[in-house]
């Protein structure tokens, strides 16, 4: 269901006859808001309360030309679809030198009008407004749990298919024993509690720079760049581990760190962001490894993070599954 509030449409007629007309044949269009005046001269362009809007000018002959109303409403709201009809002949000339000269005309049709052919630009029109406004909306949500590093370059221009590389330290958690967990109370009760969980988590991650990729049914998915990344991530899985949550419902977690493709994937209807990778791979492989309440992560992000241990962590190297040779890690108790 769209979050996003619904589309406004302004219509401007002096005429009460076309006023009606105009508005009872633009009742039909789906989600929006329909305002009809009599007139622009006193209206406060600022009445417009979302970023985009549909504004409908019908000129008469004996109607003063709305150059000051035209302009002042594109530099309040420039992303809005401003339609003027207009008399053919010198008035549509009057209206084209405005359009071209100061951009704030997207469309010109002359009198008189097919209703149905004016209706069907409209719906043409808001279709794509609210397609680009959606995008746009996807956009800041995903802007919201990017730290203020270089992946905001993947985001400047949101394309589905973009990619790029980057170090990034992977961290997963998982919740253990989740199967039991769900046989001891209702699937609604459960689903509530695993929120809470995974909430809890989520401000631990972005407390320490982190941002979350994603959920994985009992877990999280988080990344962390930058040049201290992974003392960062070990000291965001310790402070998991050591939460009032992770107490009572018990997590595993893995980390490893290394280069990560991250980029868009979906259609230009529905994307989201994913990284992908081998280190992404090892990460989630080392948390299924981890027993209730341990981490597990490479030595590589240990070294790396120089780390101070409260209790000295077993080192092991370790089989994983799709790797070749032994990975050298640390299993790690809060």
């Amino acid at each position: 269901m769209n979050s996003l509030p619904g589309m406004e449409v302004f219509i401007f007629d002096s005429s009460a006859y076309t006023r009606s007309l105009l508005a009872e044949h633009l009742a039909r269009l789906d989600d929006c808001s329909l305002q009809a005046h009599e007139s622009w001269e006193s209206w406060d362009t600022s009445r417009i309360k979302t970023k985009t809007a549909i504004v409908i000018l019908n000129h008469h002959t004996n109607d003063t030309m709305p150059f000051d109303f035209l302009q002042q409403l594109k530099r309040a709201s420039p992303a809005s679809l401003v339609v003027v009809i207009s008399s053919p002949g010198t008035p549509h000339k009057t209206f084209e030198a405005l359009q071209q000269g100061e951009h704030c005309i997207d469309m010109i049709f002359d009198k008189p009008i097919d209703l149905d052919r004016f209706s069907r630009f409209l719906i043409e029109r808001i279709d794509a407004m609210r397609k680009a406004r959606d995008l746009n909306h996807q956009h800041l949500n995903l802007l919201r749990f990017l730290p203020t590093g270089a992946l905001r370059r993947i985001f400047a221009q949101p394309e589905p298919g973009s990619a790029e590389l980057f170090e990034m330290t992977v961290m997963f958690t998982d919740i253990r024993d989740s199967t039991a967990l769900i046989m001891q109370q209702s699937a609604r009760n459960y689903f509530a509690k695993l929120n809470a969980i995974l909430a809890s988590q989520a401000r631990l991650i972005r407390s320490f720079d982190g941002m979350v990729v994603k959920t994985t049914g009992d877990g999280l998915l988080a990344v962390f760049e930058g040049a201290a990344r992974c003392h960062l991530s070990l000291k965001c899985a310790l402070a998991i581990q050591q939460s009032e949550s992770a107490k009572n419902t018990p997590v595993g977690i893995g980390i490893s760190d290394g280069l990560v493709l991250t980029g868009i994937l979906g259609t230009a209807e529905h994307f989201h962001f994913d990284v992908i990778g081998s280190h992404v791979h090892l990460a989630a492989r080392l948390c299924a490894k981890a027993t209730q309440g341990e981490i597990v992560a490479t030595r590589d992000v240990a070294d790396k993070a120089r780390f101070a241990f409260q209790s000295s962590p077993h080192d092991e190297a370790v089989m994983v599954r799709g790797f070749d040779a032994p990975v050298s890690c640390l299993h790690i108790h809060s």
